[in-house]
């Protein structure tokens, strides 16, 4: 705003999606969003189309069957994000900077090994470097994961040597269940007889055999997608709802306090109001932490002895601690809402996570789905 600029003046910005990308500067501006295209066959024709004819053309001949390779390479490096955790441990970010860095990697050492020569046997072609930049810089600089690392590599040790100018030279080296979902590379010399082949010889069905993954890996796309519909819809719940599954005695008093502070025409945000209300009725419903049964001086040798008594008692100040830190914390958070006590960076977080139905983390002390929001988490807790 303090810039002042020409009327023709324009600002491009890139980022990734994040939750901190201000909205005000999303409102302000027109946004793109690029993503590759789902699908084996989307992917190849996406990335054929954008590598110019004219350098899948250059001599030598060889050259237009690595950059398929590599196209091959990279729409299944692309196609299994769509599998994370099954078909990488986690989401990488690779992108089409990769893809123009590999093939930049290897017009470089064709170039060096043809010498200008209209040929180049396949026997004479830098396998070995061309895998390892591959492996290590351009794909693999993104992967910190070594299981990740080795199932990389199996990729390009198998699409990567002489055996791949051989004709009907198989795409997919593992054994799928329908033999016809087997594929093999093509015989051609330019960018359009590839493109020709991914048009008219890619079946429309796609099996995820052709990533090395499980043929039911589709259905685990399917349970993982209807998990985040309900994650989203546990969080879309009003505050309300928690109401239902109080005890009477506090939905009853959470209602006298909201009607109170609706009376006294409170001047506070309404997210305030809101996150004040939900922390009186949980910290209703959170019972007192339990008494300890017994003095640590009273515990006798034997009991000690008793392994049965060693769980049970680790378990039971476990929930001790948790149910005294969660208590603690909703109090802090009511004073806060009052404006009894300054926030800390501790606390500001702590009223973040609430006010968004997410679970904070110093709360997590025992395995919970992610989908589970802080209400519903309160009231099995409570439980």
């Amino acid at each position: 705003h303090s810039l002042e600029a020409k009327p023709g003046f324009r600002l491009f910005l890139t980022s990734e999606v994040h939750p901190a990308l201000p909205g005000a500067l999303l409102r302000l501006s027109r946004v793109l969003v690029f993503e590759p295209p789902p699908g084996v066959r989307a992917n190849l024709e996406h990335i054929l189309a954008a590598i110019p004819a004219e350098r899948m053309g250059r001599a030598p001949v060889e050259r237009s069957r690595l950059h398929f390779l590599l196209a091959w390479l990279h729409a299944v490096v692309q196609e299994r994000l769509r599998y994370a955790p099954l078909g990488w441990s986690k989401t990488f970010e690779f992108n089409e900077s990769d893809m123009r860095c590999a093939l930049d990697t290897i017009d470089t050492w064709v170039d060096v090994a043809a010498h200008g020569r209209g040929n180049l046997p396949p026997e004479r072609i830098p396998w070995s470097a061309l895998k390892t930049l591959l492996a290590q810089t351009v794909y693999g600089g993104r992967i910190d994961n070594p299981f990740d690392q080795r199932l990389l590599e199996s990729f390009l040790d198998h699409l990567f040597r002489p055996q791949a100018f051989d004709e009907a030279f198989p795409l997919t080296p593992y054994a799928l269940a329908d033999p016809g979902d087997r594929l093999t590379a093509p015989e051609g010399k330019s960018r359009e007889d590839f493109a020709r082949w991914v048009r008219e010889a890619i079946p429309k069905r796609e099996t995820p055999g052709w990533l090395g993954l499980p043929e039911n890996a589709e259905m685990m796309l399917l349970v993982e997608a209807g998990r985040r519909s309900l994650a989203r819809l546990l969080k879309l719940q009003s505050m309300e709802d928690d109401e239902g599954l109080l005890p009477a005695s506090a939905t009853s008093a959470s209602a006298a306090a909201t009607e109170a502070r609706q009376r006294s025409a409170d001047p506070r945000p309404a997210w305030i109001q809101a996150l004040h209300a939900s922390a009186d009725k949980w910290l209703l419903l959170i019972p007192a932490p339990p008494a300890q049964a017994h003095a640590e001086a009273a515990v006798s040798e034997e009991q000690l002895q008793d392994p049965l008594y060693r769980c049970f008692d680790r378990e039971v100040r476990a929930g001790r601690s948790l149910v005294t830190k969660v208590r603690h914390d909703l109090g802090q958070v009511i004073q806060a809402c009052r404006g009894e006590i300054k926030q800390t960076n501790y606390l500001r977080t702590l009223i973040t996570d609430l006010s968004k139905g997410v679970v904070p983390r110093d709360w997590r002390r025992y395995a919970i789905p992610e989908s589970v929001g802080v209400g519903a988490w309160l009231v099995d807790l409570a439980e």
